[in-house]
């Protein structure tokens, strides 16, 4: 054995190291979106609610009243 040896031989266990991590990353991410519920329709209605402005929200409001009084 020579004092070259090893940082090779360690380089390479960190190849394996970082690609079983790669590896293990990507099946967890898959079973998690197996996992996960999908949205439903008032999920996807609470996402948009929270990303419109408010006076948007304020027109839609009352033009509900508006509707609903006729």
């Amino acid at each position: 054995m020579t004092t070259a040896d090893p940082p090779s031989s360690m380089g390479s266990a960190e190849r394996r190291i970082e690609h079983a991590t790669d590896e293990i990353r990507s099946m967890s991410q898959d079973l998690a979106d197996e996992v996960a519920p999908r949205p439903s329709w008032i999920d996807q209605m609470r996402a948009l609610t929270r990303e419109a402005p408010i006076h948007s929200l304020a027109i839609a409001f009352l033009l509900g009243l508006i509707v609903t009084r006729w």
